[in-house]
């Protein structure tokens, strides 16, 4: 489950990417705690170039961060991910450590994906399920849906082959225009309102309303509390999908509810049987019991 260490301490979650701090001795606890501090600092009162610059002075082994036309940028061994948000955090500090946790954390390893499986990707962010899996030289046909316009220019740069399959809308149950609710950070928006003083009108569709011309090998869905809703838009092609991970985390509306058991239920009725529990988070793996092979 999740590594509640670096909230405990206030110190930045990105430090401890693969890192054992429980084998330190007293004083390199004590560097690292300060080191912490500092960093926090500087998340807090830069940006840009600046906040790029200074990063790269404590992660100088590491490949650099930089600013350019308002993205925040880091070159990988075989790509180039790139953030509209200082969530380029996540990749700063040994980001192979950070790509492998994000695939098991939504129980991908499970599935044994293969070149060519169709991956669907509901609330995919700046895509960086792909990037992971390009970066371990897993080709997958890649659909994702992001309905945050500033999130989703990310997404299209971070997987320029797959652009035609990249739509700038949300998933529902529905087809319509819609409120999405956006956070400060950039990875909580949502269509239930959970407070956020910040709003934009969004076009959302039934993801049976695309006609998909193979079998789906995954959908993965992190919807920010709205995953019963997507689920029911999947209602006529669920036949045709073999694994859903869904996250099911305590993020519904102001009251962040969990959406486990609506999840679950639907799922149960239509024969997916839950395969695996996340390692790190909330989140299920179901398999279609119809699909055999």
């Amino acid at each position: 489950m999740k590594n509640t260490l670096p909230y405990l301490l206030n110190l930045p979650p990105f430090m401890f990417n693969g890192v054992d701090i429980k084998n330190y001795g007293f004083y390199k606890k004590i560097i690292f705690l300060i080191k912490g501090k500092i960093l926090s600092l500087i998340i807090n009162n830069s940006k840009g170039n600046i906040f790029c610059f200074l990063i790269n002075l404590f992660y100088r082994k590491n490949n650099k961060i930089s600013f350019d036309n308002d993205l925040y940028v880091k070159d990988l061994d075989t790509n180039r991910i790139s953030y509209p948000n200082k969530r380029i955090l996540r990749v700063v500090n040994n980001y192979k450590y950070h790509f492998t946790k994000i695939l098991d954390s939504y129980c991908i390893y499970d599935v044994e994906l293969k070149d060519g499986d169709l991956l669907i990707d509901c609330g995919a962010n700046v895509g960086e399920i792909n990037v992971a899996l390009k970066e371990e030289k897993i080709f997958v046909e890649y659909i994702a849906f992001e309905p945050d316009p500033i999130t989703f220019n990310s997404l299209k740069i971070n997987n320029p082959e797959s652009i035609k399959n990249l739509y700038n809308i949300g998933l529902s149950n529905e087809n319509k225009e819609d409120v999405l609710y956006l956070d400060g950070y950039g990875g909580n928006s949502s269509l239930i309102d959970f407070g956020s003083k910040q709003q934009i009108s969004v076009n959302i569709k039934r993801l049976d309303s695309f006609d998909f011309q193979k079998r789906i090998k995954l959908l993965k869905i992190d919807a920010e509390g709205f995953e019963p809703e997507v689920l029911e838009g999947t209602q006529s092609i669920l036949k045709n999908i073999e694994y859903i991970a869904v996250d099911f985390s305590p993020e519904r509306g102001t009251e962040q509810n969990l959406t486990i058991v609506e999840t679950n239920s639907f799922l149960y009725l239509n024969e997916f049987e839950l395969v695996k529990f996340g390692n790190y988070r909330m989140i299920g793996l179901y398999k279609n019991k119809e699909i055999t092979t």
